[in-house]
């Protein structure tokens, strides 16, 4: 099963994802809770308003990844928390 992040620009990686939370389209409720709450509806706001700090943000989290490397088969783990290492 697929799906798009939004309707209004399906093949586009853009932050239009950021601005339809605005709006409750959000994909996933976690996502959408995003920018309800007090915490991090700043995020969700700044992401909308610039595209730019959005991609800059991505690529870092994408880069922050990769320095784990991927995990195979072999290597799974079952995690025991999930607000840092186990």
């Amino acid at each position: 099963m697929a799906t798009f992040n939004d309707i209004m620009t399906p093949g586009k990686f853009d932050n239009l994802y950021y601005q339809n939370l605005h709006k409750g389209l959000g994909l996933l409720k976690s996502d959408q809770e995003l920018a309800s709450k007090p915490r991090t509806a700043h995020i969700v706001i700044e992401y909308t308003k610039d595209e730019k700090l959005f991609f800059r943000d991505f690529v870092m989290a994408i880069e922050k990844l990769g320095l784990h490397g991927v995990k195979t088969e072999r290597d799974k783990e079952v995690w025991r928390r999930f607000n840092g290492f186990n």
